[in-house]
């Protein structure tokens, strides 16, 4: 099957679900756990928002241009250590695909309240690689001690695979740390990504040693969407981009503009080290990622939470 050959996102093969098989830091792997519900179902899994508020499809966020985001790209796709951080590259740079973009007019906004909800519950990630080296991605909170993020911020081909250790930091505000940080060594993703290094399947985990930073800052709930559900979905993301003062969270929102077998397009404006940020549906106040933002080139791409994702999340989500 063709990546893009637009399918149900529950019409899964038995390669495909060998490709959604964990894959372990600690060596031990499985096959995913897989659930076909009535064909053509959205599946959903609840977050834990505290305070949640607002409703729409698109973030409350003060100066963004909403009016603006509905139509962006639809003439043309109709379809701490001792280390200077800020000098810390995105970990997308060592990948196989190009980076995330900045797409036409560059309208993100920055976050200035990131103890509030949802933006608290994204993070930034500081990574140690297997070669010693250092990198940046975004994360974001799905379980108490669960970080989602994207496959090659845990493991990444060049650098030798597994990571060592990654500083996750939720909310971050520039230097600001508002909820301190913790490092995690446990990580997941699945051998469509470690063994065979398909971008379609570049999505991971971070396993925290407690759950003492996701019970104060809430979680995301996630959701597996039927084509229909996903064809010109206002989506929105936030994250923590490399091109931008080190620490500082960024917004942007707009359609989703081509829906794929395992991928979402958009031109939604992002930049190397938002890798893993989550792209995410806002309805009826009730938040639900729909992808794991990976990579660039206008349109830019989520992997979409398909329902093997969603599985895998689940499962990962109540370690």
């Amino acid at each position: 099957m063709s990546d893009h050959e637009s399918v149900s996102s529950n019409d899964v093969n038995e390669e495909e679900l060998e490709f959604h098989s964990e894959a372990s830091s600690e060596g031990n792997t499985s096959s995913g756990v897989i659930y076909q519900p009535e064909s053509g179902a959205d599946v959903e899994e609840e977050g834990f928002d505290i305070a949640t508020h607002g409703g729409g499809e698109i973030e409350s966020v003060p100066d963004f241009d909403g009016s603006y985001a509905l139509t962006e790209g639809f003439s043309v796709l109709d379809e701490g250590e001792a280390i200077d951080l800020a000098t810390i590259p995105p970990a997308c740079q060592e990948e196989y695909e190009q980076p995330e973009s900045v797409c036409g007019r560059d309208d993100r906004v920055k976050i200035t309240k990131t103890t509030s909800v949802p933006w608290r519950m994204i993070c930034k990630l500081i990574i140690t690689k297997a070669n010693g080296g250092k990198s940046g991605c975004t994360g974001w909170f799905i379980g108490p001690r669960t970080v989602m993020t994207a496959g090659h911020c845990v493991y990444s081909h060049s650098s030798g695979g597994w990571a060592k250790k990654i500083e996750v930091i939720p909310a971050m505000n520039g230097t600001t740390k508002p909820y301190g940080s913790q490092v995690g060594t446990s990580f997941r993703s699945v051998t469509g990504w470690t063994k065979s290094k398909k971008p379609t399947h570049d999505y991971g985990c971070i396993i925290l040693p407690n759950d003492t930073l996701g019970r104060r800052v809430g979680w995301f709930g996630f959701a597996s969407l039927s084509d229909s559900s996903l064809k010109n979905l206002l989506a929105n993301n936030s994250g923590y981009p490399g091109d931008k003062p080190f620490g500082t969270q960024w917004f942007n929102a707009g359609r989703i503009s081509k829906v794929e077998a395992r991928r979402l397009h958009y031109m939604l404006d992002t930049f190397g080290g938002q890798s893993g940020s989550p792209t995410w549906r806002l309805r009826n106040g009730k938040r639900h990622a729909i992808g794991i933002h990976a990579y660039g080139g206008c349109p830019n791409k989520s992997t979409r939470i398909t329902k093997p994702v969603f599985d895998n999340m689940k499962k990962w989500k109540n370690v």
